[in-house]
């Protein structure tokens, strides 16, 4: 799939609970007019005390970015969020957190730019280029902030933080914190609402129905299921997946048509567990858009039957974010688009299928 963003967080700008019934959860877009091929939300609200959310409810921290934005005076700017976080504001503390976090080296997560390769030798930059606080990369402020923000019950706060440890840890930063503080923030940030993991979506378009049994073909093929430990997150379909297809009265051919893994922001690297695969299986032009529930830390198929998608398993818990399957046309082309929604709202996604 050729992956395109749909929108942008705010918080990059600067620079959940688990329902049961899965099959009960498809939903039709809501009524509201929709840009020409954009998906729709799914009546979606991100968290409430994440910063995207803090941003744009804020008025003291509104009225410091827009000052910012009229003079470009980073000191007041920074002087601003300090005296808001130091008077116990979430928003403010989130944003000072999040700006301290070093930069990664975008091939060796465990190093900080611009410590990448045998030679760097300069200070690590800020994870925001822009850094339009104007500060110095330090994991010891960005976790103090985070710490207080998630005390404060942002889940935001508590997941970042919790993979901010893990990256210290790994890249033998000395820290108080411990493996178990990690993984104590993750579930955490999950009983906060902020429940995130790596996810992987693979299409299928089924073709030859009439033919006996089932195969694949194009690339991946059969392999590991994606939330095995050594798995490749793109070989969406194992052996045992491809005969439980076959007993749910699946036949014909499997052609792969692309595969997709999405984050959810330039922050979060490093979410809890292995990743999550999920496989979309078409047959035709839905005609409309469909909403696809998220699986919760479980791997699942989605089989086109008619006007809906059956999912197998059908018991597995999910995430209140979708996977918005979108039928596109043109004067010269008739293709189905799958996105991905982000925490924070935003859709990711590439084509699927062409019909």
């Amino acid at each position: 799939m050729d992956v395109k963003q749909v929108s942008l967080p705010l918080a990059a700008l600067l620079a959940s609970f688990i329902v049961p019934a899965l099959a009960q959860k498809q939903s039709e877009p809501s009524d509201a007019a929709q840009p020409a091929g954009m998906p729709t939300s799914g009546g979606y609200t991100p968290p409430s005390l994440s910063l995207d959310r803090l941003i744009t409810s804020d008025k003291d921290l509104q009225s410091a970015m827009t000052t910012f934005y009229g003079t470009g005076d980073s000191e007041s700017f920074r002087k601003s969020i300090e005296t808001q976080a130091a008077s116990s504001n979430i928003g403010a503390e989130l944003l000072l957190g999040e700006q301290y976090i070093p930069e990664q080296c975008t091939f060796q997560p465990d190093q900080d730019v611009p410590h990448c390769g045998a030679h760097g030798d300069e200070a690590p930059r800020v994870v925001f280029r822009t850094n339009p606080l104007g500060l110095s990369a330090s994991y010891e402020q960005a976790a103090h902030w985070l710490e207080h923000a998630s005390e404060q019950g942002s889940g935001e706060a508590s997941e970042i933080l919790a993979q901010l440890i893990t990256r210290m840890l790994s890249n033998g930063h000395v820290t108080t914190y411990t493996s178990a503080d990690s993984t104590r923030l993750h579930g955490l940030a999950r009983s906060q609402g902020f429940d995130v993991e790596p996810l992987y979506v693979t299409c299928y378009q089924l073709t030859d129905t009439e033919a006996n049994g089932l195969s694949i073909t194009g690339s991946p093929t059969v392999g590991d299921k994606p939330n095995s430990p050594h798995a490749d997150p793109f070989a969406a379909l194992s052996t045992a997946q491809l005969t439980d297809l076959q007993k749910f009265g699946v036949h014909g051919v499997l052609r792969w048509q692309g595969s997709s893994g999405f984050g959810e922001s330039t922050l979060l690297t490093r979410p809890e567990g292995p990743p999550v695969g999920v496989a979309v299986i078409l047959d035709h032009d839905p005609g409309k858009e469909i909403h696809l529930p998220i699986p919760a830390h479980h791997s699942l198929i989605y089989i086109q039957r008619g006007d809906t998608f059956q999912p197998l398993p059908s018991d597995v818990p999910i995430l209140n974010r979708f996977l918005s399957v979108m039928p596109q046309r043109g004067p010269d082309y008739r293709q189905v688009t799958i996105f991905t929604q982000e925490m924070n709202g935003s859709m990711s996604g590439g084509t699927c299928a062409h019909f």
